[in-house]
This record gives structure tokens, sequence and C-alpha cells, in this order.
């Protein structure tokens, strides 16, 4: 029998949820055109990240949180990527202010983060390091002028222009994605035991 979906996650698996296959972040497609009273917005969401996460992990013991399903990352090393991206996102916006052209790529092998063993770290002091870093970036972010926020630069990998809204927009998006498919390694492993046992 399948053992229930420990207490932070609802029961939205009941809705079909494990039968779609979030789309892979590199297959995204972006239209930038929010409006720069949409940043403060915008911001929140990006501020909320950390709060997120630790309600994500609420009572689920750390080896279910190290786990990988079907060869993917664990809760850890998604919660771990965010953390390991705040060097590129504090690159970035060094970047944005300097008035750069093209801003900084992101390493498409993930590679610091196939290294960095997340698994082997309790996720408290995950979810500290991502809470410290991101409110470092936020509290940078959120002292920018209108005149800031509208500037932009190319995005190396999408070959798009984004304004520093736009890019704030796309971190968000970018832990939403993460969050999304720690949540379903989650579900995964509640809803599917059996499964689990058989590989």
């Amino acid at each position: 029998m399948a053992q229930e979906p420990h207490n932070s996650l609802d029961d939205s698996w009941r809705r079909g949820e494990l039968e779609i296959e979030p789309v892979a972040w590199v297959d995204r497609a972006f239209t930038f055109n929010l409006p720069v009273g949409a940043f403060p917005a915008v911001l929140e969401r990006a501020r909320g990240t950390p709060a997120r996460a630790s309600e994500l992990v609420l009572g689920a013991p750390e080896e279910l949180l190290s786990a990988r399903w079907s060869h993917k990352w664990s809760v850890k090393e998604h919660l771990g990527h965010l953390v390991d991206l705040h060097a590129l996102e504090e690159q970035r916006l060094r970047e944005f202010l300097a008035g750069a052209v093209m801003l900084s790529a992101a390493d498409p092998m993930n590679r610091l983060t196939e290294t960095a063993e997340h698994n082997q770290v309790v996720v408290g002091a995950l979810l500290s390091s991502l809470r410290a870093r991101r409110t470092e970036l936020v509290r940078k972010l959120a002292v920018l002028t209108a005149e800031d926020v509208r500037r932009s630069a190319l995005h190396p990998r999408l070959r798009k222009s984004m304004r520093i809204v736009d890019w704030a927009y796309f971190i968000a998006e970018h832990d939403d994605h993460h969050l999304a498919w720690a949540r379903r390694t989650l579900v995964e492993f509640c809803l599917r035991p059996r499964a689990r046992g058989a590989q």
C-alpha cells in the first residue's frame, strides 16, 4: 500500500499532476514585456522562494530528500542548485549595472551542482544558505531605481535582450521550475514505493 505524502504535500497529485511532465528549462520560451511597475511583485516572488522551499520539505526525512528518482536530481540537489546559482546572479547584476552588452553564460552541464554533493548536507543547512544568498540578492535589487530596472543586456542562451525586471522574473520562474521538480520527486517517492523498490 502506498504511503501517504508527507505533511507539506497536498492532494494535487489526485488531479493528475504526475501525468504532466514539466517542460525542460532549456525548452522554455520567454516574452519579456513586463511593465517596470511589475518589479515589486516579481521581487516579492523571488524573495519568497526560501520560505516556500522550507514549507515544501517540512517533515520530510533526510533520506527521502537525498534520494534520486529515475536518475533525476534529488530534492536537496534542486535546492542546492538554487544556492549554486547565486554567484552567477551576482555577476549578472554587476553586468547589468555596468552596461554590459551580454550577460555571463550559465554552465549548461550544471557541473557545480553535479559535483557539490548536496545530498551529504542536512537540508536545514541548504535552506539557510538559500535564504542568506537570496536575501543578499534581493537587498541589492530592492534599492534599484526605475531607471536601473530598465537597464538591458543580451541573455546568451536565449539570444534575447532582457531588462533587470525581466531578469528578476526569469529568476523567479527558474526558482519555481526547481521547486516544482522537488515537489514532484517527493510525490513520486511517496506514491510509488513499489516502483522504487523494483529499480
